[in-house]
C-alpha cells in the first residue's frame, strides 16, 4: 500500500501534472509522514521527492510555499530528516519575498524543535543555516514578512547560546535591532524593542555605558509612536536602561578612578621621559622608541602629553625621527580629536626630515589634512611654510614635479583646490628662505600666490609682513606694484626676517604634572596666528570697490567682457578676503559683495537696454533682471542699519537708476511709479541736506522731471536717455560701522530621507527655527511659504525672539494650509522683511501679507513633505 501510495506521488508531482494533482501530492505526502505507522524508509522516500519537486516547480509560488511547510513539518515530527530538509530549504533564504519568511519559519520550527529545546543545539543548528551576511542581507529586505520572521529568529535566540555559538556578533546584534526599532511597521518596531530588553538583561554589569545610552535614546524617541504597543515596549526598555544605570553607577565609578590613575601611573612617565632627554642627546634617542609607542595610547591625555614631550625634544634640537617612526606620527594628523591633530602638526613644523620621501610623504599627509579638515587651513598652511623653509634642497628636487601639477596647459587654475593652494604655499615658503630656487619657478605661481597673500600671511603670524610679502611676490611675478621703491634687497631683508626661533613658543617644563586645561591653553595660544586688523581690512575691502566704481567708463562704452572679468575678479578677491573675517568687518565685507552683485546686474541690463534686447537676457528675461536689482537694492538700503548720509544717498541713486531702467523698458510712466520716485527723489534731497554730499546732476534732474510730470494717469515723456548720460558712478568711501541684518530658517530632521507627514487638504504644522542678527523690535518681519503658485505668509513678532539684542532666537509652529492632493511635495519657504514706508499708498490684492515693499533677509529652504499612507 504504501509503495502505490509513494508511485502514485511521484506522478501526481510530476511537472506536467494539473495544480490540482499537485496540491492533492501535497496532501497524501502529508498523510504518509505524519501516519505513525508509516516507516522510516517511507517517510524518507516522501521527503526526497517533495525535495525534488521543489527544483521542479521553482517558479510556483502557489505549490512551493505549501511544499515548505510541509517539509519543515515532517523535520519537526522526524528528527533525523531534519538535515536534508534544511539542506534542502537553505537556497531559499536568498529567494525574494514570501519564499524567504517561508524559508525563515521552516529553519525557525525546526531549530525549536531541537532536542535541547531551542537553546544551545537550536542556536547551533541556525548558525550553521545563517550566516552574518545573509542574516544581515534578510534583516535588511525591503519586504516586511521577511524583516519580521528573521527578527523574530533574533530575538528568540538572544540569551540561548553561550559565548562560542551565536547568529550576530554583540555590536551587530544591536545595530540591527536599533536599525529596526525605526521600521516602518508597528509590529517590527515592537519585536525589536523586545529584542533590545533581551539583549540588556543577557549582558546585564557587562554592558557599556555608552550601549545603554543608545538603547535609552532610541525607547525615548519611541514614546511618541503612534503604535500603542510600541509606546508600551519602549516604556520598558527606559525602565530596563534605568536600573543597569543605577547598578553599574557605583561600580563605573571605582572603575573610571582606576582609569584615571593609570592615565596619570603614564602622563607622567611620559613627562619624565621628557626631562630627561631634554639634558642629554643619547639618552632622547633611546627614549624616542618609547615615545613613539606611547602615540597609540587609547588616552587622548597620554597622547597629547607625547606631543608635548616631542616638542621640548624638538626645541631643544634633541629629536632626531627615523623614517621608521613617521608612519605611527604622520597617523596623528587623522586624529579624530581636533587637539591632537594641531600637536602634531605643531612638532612636524620642527621636524627635520630625514630623506626625500619621508619629505614628500609629509607633503602629501598635510594636502590630505588640508582637504579633510578645511577649516584648519592657516594651521596647515603654517606647517607647510617651516617645512618648505627647512627643506629647501628636497623641494628644489620635486620643483619641477609639482610645477607641471599646478601650472595647466591650457584653462584656467582653480585656487578652490586645496592641493593647488598647499603646493603654491610652498614654493613661495621655499623661494623666500632660498633664494636660488626663485630661478627655477615659473613666473605663473608667484601671480597664483598674489591671491593667497592674505591667507598666508596669516598663517604665519608676526614672522613676516603681509606689505614685504605682497611686494616679493609681485617683484617676482612681474606685476606692477605701487611701491616704486621696491628693489631687490626687500626680498633679502625679508628673508633674514624671517627666523624659524620667532615663532616658536618655548614650553617651560614643570616638574609637575600639567593639566588637561593647561596643555589645551598652551596648544591653542601657540597656535593663534595674528589676524588682520579691522583698519587693514576696510582698506582692502574699499580698494576693491575702487575697482568697481572704476568699471562704470567701461560699462557706457559697452565693453562687456572686460566689464565680467574685473567684477568676477573683484568678487573673487572679497570671497578669499572672507576666509579670515569675522566679528565685526563681516558686515562690510557681505555689504560690498551684495554691492559687486547689484552693479554686476547694471551691467547687463545696460548693456541689454543699448542694443534693444529687451525680451530675452541669456536665460533670464529683462523683467527677471529688473525684479532681482530692485530686491537687492532693498536689501542694501534697509538691510545695513547704521549707513552713513552719503552711502544711503548713493544707494538712493543707484535705485532710482533702477527705476529709470524700467521706464526704459515699459515707456511709460504711471501715476504710481511717479508718485515713488517723487518719495526716493526726495529722500535723497533731505539726505544730501542733512549731510556733506550735493545732490547728483542725474537725481536733480530726474526731480525736475517727476515735478513736470503732474499726477494724472495719462503718461508724461520722460528724458530716459538724458538722465542714462547724466548718471555717474561716484566713488564713496564705505566704512564698517554699521550692522548687517540676516537670519537662519532651519526645519530640523527633514530632508528627502525624512519627511513630514500630511494629509491632503488639511492644514500641516510645520516647527521653523529661526535665529535672527541684529533685528529691533520695530522691524516688520515675515515668513513665506510657498507650493507652485500657492503662497502665504505669517508674521513672526520680533518681541518675542530670546537671546541678546544681536542674535536671537526663536521657534515657531505655524500651518500650511493650502495642502495638495498629491502623495507628496516640496514647500519653500524664506524669510522677508517688509521695508519702511516711501508713503506712498498703493493697495495689493493680497491682505494677508506684506503691504510694502520686501527683501530677503535669509537663504531659501526646503521642506519635504509626504502623505501619511505613502510613507
Amino acid at each position: 500500500m504504501e509503495r502505490l501510495l509513494l508511485e502514485r506521488l511521484e506522478v501526481h508531482l510530476d511537472p506536467l501534472s494539473d495544480e490540482r494533482r499537485r496540491l492533492r501530492a501535497l496532501a497524501s505526502a502529508r498523510a504518509l509522514i505524519a501516519n505513525p505507522d508509516s516507516s522510516d524508509s517511507t517517510r524518507r522516500s516522501t521527503v526526497d521527492a517533495l525535495i525534488r519537486s521543489l527544483d521542479a516547480h521553482y517558479g510556483d509560488p502557489a505549490f512551493l510555499r505549501p511544499a515548505l511547510k510541509l517539509l519543515g513539518d515532517a523535520a519537526v515530527l522526524h528528527r533525523p530528516l531534519a538535515p536534508s530538509v534544511i539542506a534542502a530549504v537553505r537556497p531559499f533564504l536568498n529567494g525574494g519575498k514570501s519564499l524567504a519568511a517561508d524559508a525563515i519559519a521552516v529553519v525557525a520550527s525546526i531549530a525549536e524543535s531541537s532536542p535541547e529545546g531551542g537553546g544551545e543545539g537550536g542556536v547551533s543548528l541556525l548558525a550553521s543555516v545563517l550566516d552574518e551576511d545573509l542574516v544581515l542581507s534578510l534583516a535588511s529586505s525591503p519586504v516586511s514578512l521577511v524583516r519580521s520572521r528573521i527578527l523574530n529568529l533574533l530575538v528568540s535566540s538572544i540569551g540561548r547560546a553561550q559565548s562560542s555559538v551565536s547568529l550576530l556578533r554583540p555590536h551587530l546584534m544591536l545595530q540591527v535591532l536599533l536599525g529596526l526599532a525605526v521600521d516602518l511597521y508597528p509590529l517590527v518596531r515592537r519585536v525589536a524593542l523586545d529584542g533590545i530588553m533581551a539583549f540588556c538583561e543577557v549582558a546585564g554589569s557587562d554592558l557599556d555605558g555608552s550601549i545603554i545610552d543608545c538603547c535609552y535614546d532610541r525607547a525615548v524617541e519611541l514614546f511618541r509612536d503612534e503604535d500603542e504597543l510600541v509606546r508600551s515596549a519602549a516604556v520598558r526598555v527606559v525602565s530596563k536602561c534605568g536600573q543597569m544605570f543605577a547598578a553599574s553607577k557605583e561600580r563605573m565609578g571605582n572603575m573610571e578612578r582606576m582609569d584615571v590613575i593609570f592615565v596619570q601611573v603614564r602622563t607622567i612617565a611620559c613627562q619624565s621621559l621628557g626631562m630627561l632627554a631634554t639634558f642629554s642627546i643619547q639618552f632622547a634617542d633611546n627614549a624616542l622608541n618609547l615615545l613613539m609607542d606611547m602615540l597609540n595610547d587609547d588616552a587622548e591625555a597620554v597622547r597629547l602629553q607625547t606631543l608635548q614631550t616631542l616638542f621640548h625634544m624638538a626645541t631643544h634640537d634633541h629629536l632626531r625621527v627615523q623614517e621608521k617612526h613617521m608612519d605611527m606620527f604622520l597617523g596623528l594628523l587623522a586624529d579624530i580629536s581636533a587637539l591632537i591633530r594641531r600637536a602634531a602638526r605643531k612638532v612636524l613644523q620642527l621636524m627635520m626630515l630625514p630623506d626625500i620621501e619621508t619629505f614628500k610623504s609629509a607633503i602629501n599627509c598635510l594636502i590630505t589634512n588640508l582637504e579633510t579638515y578645511p577649516e584648519e587651513e592657516e594651521d596647515i598652511f603654517s606647517v607647510l611654510c617651516y617645512i618648505g623653509k627647512n627643506h629647501g634642497n628636497f623641494f628644489a628636487k620635486l620643483a619641477k614635479e609639482f610645477a607641471q601639477e599646478i601650472v595647466p596647459s591650457c584653462g584656467e587654475l582653480s585656487l578652490d583646490s586645496p592641493r593647488v593652494a598647499a603646493i603654491v604655499v610652498l614654493f613661495i615658503s621655499s623661494s623666500i628662505s632660498n633664494e636660488h630656487l626663485t630661478c627655477n619657478i615659473p613666473v605663473a605661481i608667484f601671480s597664483y600666490a598674489v591671491s593667497l597673500v592674505g591667507r598666508i600671511s596669516c598663517s604665519l603670524g608676526n614672522a613676516l609682513n603681509r606689505d614685504a610679502l605682497m611686494a616679493y611676490l609681485c617683484h617676482h611675478s612681474e606685476i606692477p606694484f605701487s611701491d616704486t621703491t621696491l628693489k631687490s634687497k626687500v626680498a633679502n631683508e625679508m628673508c633674514h626676517s624671517w627666523s624659524l626661533h620667532s615663532v616658536i613658543s618655548e614650553v617651560k617644563v614643570k616638574e609637575n604634572l600639567l593639566s588637561m586645561n593647561e596643555i589645551a591653553t598652551h596648544l591653542k595660544h601657540s597656535q593663534k596666528g595674528v589676524e588682520q586688523t579691522d583698519e587693514e581690512l576696510m582698506q582692502s575691502i574699499q580698494s576693491i570697490l575702487e575697482k568697481v566704481v572704476e568699471t562704470w567708463p567701461l560699462i557706457k562704452l559697452h565693453c562687456a567682457h572686460e566689464v565680467r572679468r574685473t567684477l568676477r575678479t573683484c568678487k573673487e578677491e572679497l570671497e578669499m578676503i572672507a576666509w579670515n573675517v569675522s566679528g565685526s568687518p563681516s558686515a562690510l565685507l557681505e555689504f560690498a559683495l551684495q554691492y559687486v552683485q547689484i552693479i554686476q546686474l547694471i551691467a547687463e541690463i545696460w548693456e541689454k537696454l543699448q542694443l534693444k534686447k529687451s525680451h530675452i537676457v541669456g536665460t533670464m528675461t529683462l523683467e527677471f533682471l529688473l525684479e532681482k536689482l530692485s530686491m537687492s537694492l532693498r536689501r542694501m538700503r534697509y538691510g545695513f542699519p547704521g549707513l552713513s548720509r552719503e552711502v544711503e544717498c548713493h544707494i538712493i541713486e543707484l535705485t532710482l537708476l533702477g527705476f529709470v531702467f524700467r521706464l526704459c523698458e515699459v515707456g511709460t510712466c504711471s501715476n504710481f511709479v511717479l508718485k515713488k520716485l517723487q518719495a526716493i527723489t526726495s529722500s535723497a534731497e533731505f539726505l544730501c541736506v542733512e549731510g556733506s554730499s550735493k545732490l547728483s546732476e542725474f537725481a536733480k534732474e530726474l526731480l525736475r522731471s517727476c515735478a513736470e510730470g503732474g499726477t494724472g494717469e495719462t503718461s508724461q515723456p520722460f528724458p530716459i536717455y538724458k538722465l542714462l548720460e547724466l548718471f555717474n558712478l561716484q566713488q564713496v568711501a564705505f566704512t564698517g560701522r554699521f550692522k548687517c541684518i540676516k537670519a537662519e530658517l532651519q526645519v530640523f530632521g527633514n530632508d528627502s530621507e525624512n519627511p513630514l507627514p500630511f494629509v491632503p487638504g488639511l492644514p500641516v504644522g510645520i516647527t521653523f527655527q529661526i535665529t535672527v542678527h541684529n533685528i529691533s523690535t520695530n522691524d516688520r518681519l515675515w515668513l513665506r511659504m510657498a507650493v507652485g503658485v500657492s503662497v502665504q505668509y505669517v508674521f513672526l513678532d520680533s518681541c518675542q525672539f530670546t537671546g541678546r539684542d544681536e542674535v536671537r532666537k526663536f521657534a515657531v509652529n505655524t500651518p500650511f494650509y493650502a495642502t495638495p492632493k498629491v502623495p507628496s511635495f516640496l514647500l519653500r519657504a524664506c524669510m522677508l522683511m517688509e521695508c519702511p514706508s516711501e508713503n506712498v499708498t498703493y493697495q495689493k490684492k493680497d491682505q494677508r501679507g506684506p503691504k510694502d515693499d520686501i527683501f530677503l533677509v535669509c537663504e531659501e529652504i526646503e521642506v519635504y513633505l509626504v502623505k501619511i499612507d505613502s510613507r
